[in-house]
């Protein structure tokens, strides 16, 4: 990050881009536009390979930094005018050229038409870079192309909860066939150790027939000698049978064990996979939570103001959230409390935390019947405000603190 900055601070004068079309007056400058929608228009409208590219040419090195570096870089490197952010937008103006240009001079509610047909087709870079630049747009319309981006990220925050449940799977698997082949490489050194006596007997045997064999060309041989001979060579036979079953086993043993390997390779790399989408996913939520914090970051002006210091409690929801959760009442002045919603042997704490509470949510798809019910018995025993929700999502327990916020400004 510390570097990035560095890299904004060089050759801060204006640099001179080719004149844009007459109907496009005065759009915002990359440096100029909203810090939310900076950090979607880098990590969707650039390609990695661009990314890296635009770092090369202003001399950073990448050596070992990882995708979320880089694009770290390049969010702190766009805050002003500087080399690095001329060249971010002079691509941008290249490589979307033939579709802002058409979008420039649309009306507010044709963009947002535009901008709504290609967000759901899923190719929408173009539309949203053209009204990122637009001053002339409304923050209801700024809020709306905003919130679809944010809600999507919702979407792949689900995504991350189903790749953490496969990611779990995949290592029990991977652990599981570890095991296999650890009693697999067991079974074989004692099938190998079983063998090596066999071929020792086996030796043992025939160098006893051949001494039999030239005891009887010494002297003639009699009579009680001829069934011993015999008995030896049955024996080596049925030494040389057992040792070819024997060497049979090792090598289906050997590939299983070739097969275990080869599926436990397969399994490290998906898991592997699975540990970087999800890391990914992780930062890219935290990225857009912080955004959409600063969005709706109030003063006294804004009629949520009062939610300052009230403490509010969460039953229930995605308990991997909960630092979400917290980081977002927090930010916004409140007090963050959280209890998991489950009952067994969790009434009095829930039932001591509602009353410590100033507004209580609720997610009911996150939520046992039992645990709904006993939060609304609990609030109206403590005559707490309690709020039902449909989701757990952040935008949801953004909107409900808000809305509380409006109507307690209302009241007083």
């Amino acid at each position: 990050m510390c570097q990035a900055h560095a890299l904004a601070a060089q050759n801060h004068t204006p640099g001179i881009l080719p004149p844009l079309p007459p109907t496009q007056e005065n759009p915002y400058r990359f440096w100029e536009i909203e810090h939310f929608y900076r950090c979607p228009i880098i990590g969707m409208c650039l390609t990695p390979a661009e990314q890296r590219q635009l770092l090369k040419k202003c001399g950073v090195d990448l050596k070992g930094k990882s995708p979320y570096d880089i694009h770290e870089l390049l969010v702190a490197g766009a805050e002003s005018e500087n080399r690095l952010s001329r060249k971010i937008e002079r691509l941008l103006q290249r490589k979307y050229a033939h579709r802002t240009a058409s979008l420039a001079a649309l009306p507010e509610e044709k963009l947002l038409e535009q901008w709504q047909t290609a967000f759901q087709g899923g190719d929408y870079c173009g539309e949203f870079w053209a009204a990122a630049r637009r001053r002339d747009l409304s923050i209801d319309a700024r809020r709306q192309i905003f919130g679809a981006i944010h809600m999507a990220m919702h979407a792949s925050a689900e995504q991350t909860a189903h790749a953490a449940f496969r990611l779990n799977g995949l290592q029990n698997k991977v652990n599981e066939q570890e095991e296999k082949f650890k009693a697999l490489a067991l079974d074989r050194r004692s099938l190998r150790k079983e063998n090596e006596a066999l071929r020792h007997t086996l030796a043992e045997q025939q160098q006893r027939l051949r001494v039999s064999e030239g005891q009887a060309g010494e002297r003639p041989a009699l009579a009680y000698e001829a069934p011993d001979a015999q008995m030896l060579e049955r024996e080596n036979q049925r030494m040389t049978i057992m040792i070819e079953a024997q060497a049979g086993k090792l090598r289906i043993k050997e590939r299983k064990m070739i097969s275990l390997v080869e599926e436990v390779a397969r399994l490290t790399g998906e898991l592997e996979a699975q540990r970087q989408a999800e890391e990914m996913l992780r930062r890219e939520t935290q990225e857009t939570l912080r955004a959409f914090v600063e969005m709706n970051r109030c003063d006294s002006n804004c009629p949520s103001f009062n939610l300052c210091r009230k403490r509010v409690l969460i039953v229930g929801g995605i308990a991997r959230m909960e630092a979400l959760y917290r980081q977002l009442i927090e930010t916004s002045g409140g007090v963050f409390e959280y209890h998991d919603g489950y009952m067994n042997g969790g009434a009095r704490q829930l039932e001591n935390s509602l009353k410590r509470s100033d507004l209580v949510l609720c997610p009911i798809n996150c939520n046992s019947h039992a645990a709904c019910a006993m939060v609304k018995n609990l609030g109206k025993k403590h005559n707490k405000p309690v709020h039902m929700l449909a989701s757990f999502s952040l935008s949801t327990v953004s909107q409900i603190i808000r809305t509380c916020g409006a109507g307690q400004a209302a009241a007083n």
